[in-house]
């Protein structure tokens, strides 16, 4: 493995090259809407226009090397950033930016399924532009009176450069939270059914180099649907070599079903590429000695390095068109207009402890949860205990301007507050039940409460990468003078990061957490529990655990987590709603051959830009920063 060493600002760069083979992939998975990159994280900061060059570099690098390289995607293109969500339906000016990549193959995620009018999206808009290369085994949409698939159930076809013979299926997990335009049709009744058995008739070991299997399920062995797959299309490819690229649970894995089969998870948020090289010809009995993975960090300096371009030479004219889209797109939608600021620091989801008061959860349920107020006409009692389920946050707060995109990348979900009422002793037994038996799924749905990397298995990996210190025995270098960021232990170990990073601790996050509003009343008092219309079968099942009838669901507020929290920042700190993250300095990240805004603020921390707004914080933030000090000194 060969490393080559960089200074990025003050901090020390550890780049490990990409090992190419015959067949070479890069993967992407889980986007999310994140295409203009991560304005306040410099290791996430390349943006769509960036991906697009790059891979046209890197395809171009495979081609002069006589091998081929083909672009895969997993799925998950909704719900998650103000360029996607904000417009109606959500998508329609994302999308179109997603599609200017050059896949070779595709499918699509739970994300695409929860709302007809983006599974339309998808059919109409993603699956007819990729033709052929959108593949979709088990999922179908209602176009008129007929299910037909979306898109294709597998592809068939020879590579461009040494005409591998690639059989290609996709798949999703079983979901049952589809909308009424779309069914999902479990893997493990799929194989049985007559129609895949006949692909697979059709398409015999011997007319077939490499099975590719794109699919938005996690490559993680706890779940037993791609076993299931495995199992079967073994019966029919025992000595073919086949690739699983999967998503869904938002982190970065590789996983060895055996010596010619694995599997490869490329991360979130437009924060990972995966590559995957894959030496066909090999006849080794080590898994290793066939496929070679590497998970590439989003940012142009990794780009730039992988494709041997220099800065002058890096931007193509796509990738430059993609990068005026985002610009236009992001003024359009007014994205980077400033709701308030966030002062005092960064809140992080799991980064540091749920008690700490730089938490994001504790900053919800002690300070925004409390601000919701119930419709007019709706009964309230003189308690209650407001529920959040912490799935429904999806990314940091960062310090400094707090922006109508930020809103989107917090917490994206309009969904509906209601209430049950119930008697005290009742109430209070509900967000603990949640809590139970960590990481659990959504009644008839296989949809987690918590975020999706939190798993106790991703939870035990990263509790790993934080002690022990081998993924740096081959290299001659400070660990303190590496940047934060992946450290990824998989079924290869520990070296396939393309960044040599130092390890951040992921502490565990609850299921739900909760807003407290209790009083000094009797145990059997009424107390109103509040939560999002998305959870009630969660609930639901609580009162079973409980043996306590099911109160009737009674609708509380329409104002969503999203909107609370622009009403908190908006108040409790000092802005002028004239302003814009463009007049401070943030700007339309993507704008063709300029530097990215966390380069020329230091990696994305703003708050030196606006921490001399007159006026500081105001009482009521005051208030709270005092509290959140005499915590600390607590914890």
């Amino acid at each position: 493995m060969r490393a080559t060493f960089f200074f990025i600002g003050a901090a020390l760069a550890t780049f490990r090259d990409l090992a190419f083979g015959d067949l070479n992939f890069l993967h992407t998975t889980d986007t999310h809407g994140w295409y203009l990159g991560h304005l306040n994280q410099k290791t996430y900061s390349g943006d769509w226009g960036d991906f697009v060059s790059f891979a046209h570099h890197l395809k171009q690098k495979a081609r002069q090397n006589g091998q081929d390289l083909l672009l895969v995607d997993s799925g998950d293109r909704h719900d998650g950033n103000g360029l996607l969500d904000i417009t109606s339906p959500n998508g329609a000016r994302s999308l179109p930016i997603f599609i200017e990549q050059d896949y070779d193959l595709l499918t699509l995620g739970n994300h695409e399924l929860y709302l007809a009018e983006n599974s339309q999206q998808e059919y109409e808009i993603v699956a007819k532009h990729y033709g052929e290369k959108y593949v979709s085994t088990n999922v179908e949409y209602l176009d008129g009176d007929n299910w037909v698939p979306i898109g294709n159930k597998y592809r068939y076809w020879k590579t461009e450069v040494k005409g591998t013979r690639v059989l290609a299926l996709g798949f999703m997990f079983d979901f049952a939270r589809y909308n009424e335009k779309t069914k999902v049709t479990p893997i493990a009744e799929v194989i049985q059914q007559d129609w895949f058995q006949e692909i697979l008739d059709k398409f015999p070991a011997e007319e077939v180099d490499t099975v590719v299997v794109v699919t938005h399920v996690p490559v993680d062995r706890d779940w037993n649907e791609l076993a299931l797959l495995h199992a079967e299309l073994r019966v029919h490819y025992p000595e073919t070599k086949i690739e699983y690229f999967g998503g869904h649970s938002h982190i970065r894995d590789f996983v060895v079903y055996d010596e010619k089969l694995v599997a490869l998870q490329s991360g979130r948020f437009c924060e990972t590429v995966g590559f995957l090289g894959v030496n066909l010809n090999a006849t080794g009995s080590e898994a290793s000695e066939v496929y070679s993975r590497r998970y590439i960090d989003f940012n142009t300096d990794l780009f730039r390095y992988h494709s041997g371009k220099s800065v002058e030479a890096f931007d193509t004219k796509k990738g430059n068109h993609v990068k005026s889209l985002i610009a236009l797109a992001r003024e359009d939608l007014g994205l980077d207009n400033v709701i308030g600021y966030v002062n005092n620091s960064n809140y992080y989801m799991d980064y540091v402890p749920v008690s700490h008061p730089k938490n994001l959860f504790r900053l919800l349920a002690k300070k925004v949860l409390p601000t919701l107020e119930a419709e007019k006409d709706v009964e309230t009692s003189q308690e209650r205990l407001i529920l959040i389920n912490t799935g429904s946050v999806r990314y940091d707060l960062y310090k400094g301007p707090y922006t109508l995109d930020t809103h989107y990348i917090v917490s994206p979900f309009q969904n509906k507050w209601v209430k049950v009422t119930v008697p005290k002793y009742i109430a209070v037994q509900i967000a603990p039940k949640l809590n139970q038996g960590g990481y659990i799924m959504a009644a008839a749905s296989k949809e987690p409460l918590a975020p999706p990397h939190q798993t106790p298995k991703v939870l035990q990996k990263r509790d790993q990468q934080v002690m022990d210190l081998s993924q740096y025995d081959d290299l001659d270098l400070h660990v303190e003078k590496l940047t934060k960021g992946y450290v990824t232990y998989d079924d290869f170990g520990n070296k396939g990061d393309d960044t040599v990073h130092k390890a951040v601790v992921n502490y565990p996050v609850p299921n739900v957490v909760q807003s407290v509003e209790l009083k000094h009343n009797g145990r059997k008092a009424p107390v109103d529990v509040v939560f999002y219309d998305f959870i009630t079968p969660n609930v639901k099942e609580v009162f079973e655990q409980l043996d306590y009838p099911f109160p009737d669901v009674e609708y509380y507020s329409d104002r969503y987590l999203g909107q609370l929290l622009n009403d908190y920042v908006a108040e409790n700190e000092i802005y002028d709603a004239a302003r814009t993250a463009k007049d401070i300095g943030v700007g339309l990240v993507g704008s063709i051959g300029g530097n990215k805004v966390a380069d020329a603020v230091g990696g994305g921390q703003v708050s030196h830009i606006v921490g001399g707004v007159a006026g500081g914080i105001g009482a009521g933030a005051a208030k709270d920063k005092a509290e959140d000090k005499a915590d600390e000194k607590k914890d």
